[in-house]
């Protein structure tokens, strides 16, 4: 059994994580700020919203690690904490957000040996690096992309090929349609390059997660 939870509000990640949902058997998605339950088989706990060095869904450390003791104490069976988000494996110095929820686990919390994944790092490894995930829901296609740099403009310039076209008119104009097929054709296009894209339908999406 899957919970999803999601960072809401304003540009709220919902409507992603409930396709999501609906393309995970035995799963459910709630707002993250719901109130922890007792489900039935519980094994994963998944977080889907905005996410940097330092927080995800709008919360730290250890706030996000509060949340999870709440679900974890109710549910005995909780194993793995999912996360799907950008930059948790990226940082600029230090250790990204996702080691470090990891190396925040502990006895006292009820967290110990809890399973951390997430999206994977750039080739070039954790620090001075970026990442960013796409998705739309009309037909459930996600892009998830890296690159290196002390800055993002690398990472910027990759994402602009996947939000972005050009009209018969040459003028450039917002892509809205299967982000995964135009991934697929950008790096077809784009043999000799630095970032990465990783692409699929949101069926494969938790398959690209890796343990952290």
């Amino acid at each position: 059994m899957i919970q999803f939870l999601f960072q809401g509000g304003s540009g709220s990640h919902g409507p992603r994580a409930q396709a999501l949902a609906a393309v995970t058997p035995g799963s459910k998605a709630a707002d993250i700020t719901t109130k922890p339950t007792q489900v039935k088989n519980l094994d994963t706990l998944a977080f889907w919203g905005h996410g940097d060095q330092f927080k995800l869904c709008g919360k730290s450390v250890n706030d996000l690690r509060s949340i999870i003791s709440g679900w974890k104490r109710l549910n005995p069976g909780l194993k793995t904490i999912e996360i799907i988000t950008c930059n948790s494996r990226h940082c600029t110095s230090g250790d990204p957000y996702a080691k470090r929820l990891k190396s925040s686990f502990g006895i006292m919390s009820g967290t110990r040996g809890l399973k951390v994944k997430a999206l994977p790092t750039t080739v070039t490894g954790k620090l001075n690096a970026w990442s960013i995930l796409l998705a739309e829901t009309n037909g459930k296609s996600w892009v998830y992309i890296t690159a290196p740099g002390k800055d993002d403009s690398m990472l910027m310039q990759a994402t602009k090929l996947i939000q972005f076209t050009t009209n018969a008119a040459g003028k450039s104009v917002s892509f809205k349609g299967d982000i995964a097929q135009r991934a697929d054709a950008m790096v077809r296009e784009h043999r000799d390059r630095k970032w990465t894209m990783n692409y699929g339908y949101f069926n494969t999406l938790r398959a690209t997660l890796g343990v952290v």
